[in-house]
């Protein structure tokens, strides 16, 4: 092929030029077919994109984080509650310094003025707000946004179902609207994991991104949501980012 370009002629051949030709087709193929860790999607002629990625969400670079978590805003590490291994705890660990006294005041001040039902036998605290309920918290410069999808049964196990999924994140992005900054917003795939909500990850995403569509047809409150996959899930569950990025492509209803 390269003597029929006149690149590489008959009168310049080696007998190691086989080697270097495979050694350059081997280096551009790794280059061009090494594992994708991100995906983004811009809608046409609207103001707002998708990012899918494979990632610790605590070390993103956006400023507003959403958080899960149950109907009672446990924060309680030590007591075993809450895992020191999930998102929440993480976040208490690396924001925090495993102060969850400061964040159950910020939660606190944050819910001021919302009704909720009292339940004294329940586990936890004892204040249960609706499914959707969101507190917001700030350290570090960024923003996290607490939104209850789960609630708590006797064993203290945190349970959701996808219609709780769905109310939480609608009233989600109406609290950003209203009280956000117009930020990127970074969010986890929710309630697949210690919600037990029985859909795979690539369905809660296109359900994600559906509903962020959705309120964005009404009012635009972010111009980007990046979408974060923990890298332990997307290798158990084989979760396939081109799937997901022809989907945002071809399925969107925008």
């Amino acid at each position: 092929m390269l003597d029929f370009f006149s690149m590489y002629t008959k009168d310049k051949y080696s007998k190691y030029t086989i080697f270097a030709i495979l050694a350059a087709s081997a280096t551009v193929t790794l280059a061009t077919r090494r594992p994708v860790s991100r995906v983004s999607y811009k809608i046409p002629k609207k103001d707002f994109s998708y990012e899918v990625l494979i990632g610790d969400l605590l070390q993103t670079k956006c400023t507003n984080v959403v958080i899960s978590t149950n109907t009672t805003f446990d924060t309680d590490i030590a007591g075993g509650l809450i895992s020191p291994d999930s998102l929440q705890g993480q976040l208490a660990f690396r924001y925090f310094n495993s102060n969850t006294a400061e964040m159950d005041r910020q939660i606190a001040e944050s819910l001021k003025g919302i009704e909720y039902i009292d339940h004294p036998a329940g586990v936890g605290k004892k204040k249960r707000y609706p499914v959707g309920t969101v507190a917001k918290l700030q350290a570090h410069g960024k923003t996290f946004f607490f939104f209850a999808m789960s609630e708590l049964n006797a064993g203290g196990n945190a349970q959701s179902s996808v219609r709780m999924v769905d109310d939480a994140v609608e009233a989600l992005w109406v609290y950003i609207a209203e009280r956000g900054d117009l930020a990127d917003v970074a969010i986890p795939i929710i309630g697949t994991g210690r919600g037990r909500i029985q859909l795979s990850r690539t369905k809660m995403i296109e359900r994600l991104a559906q509903s962020f569509a959705d309120a964005s047809a009404e009012r635009i409150f972010s111009n980007r949501l990046v979408i974060y996959i923990h890298p332990a899930d997307a290798t158990k569950h084989s979760v396939n980012l081109f799937e997901i990025r022809d989907y945002l492509a071809m399925s969107l209803h925008v």
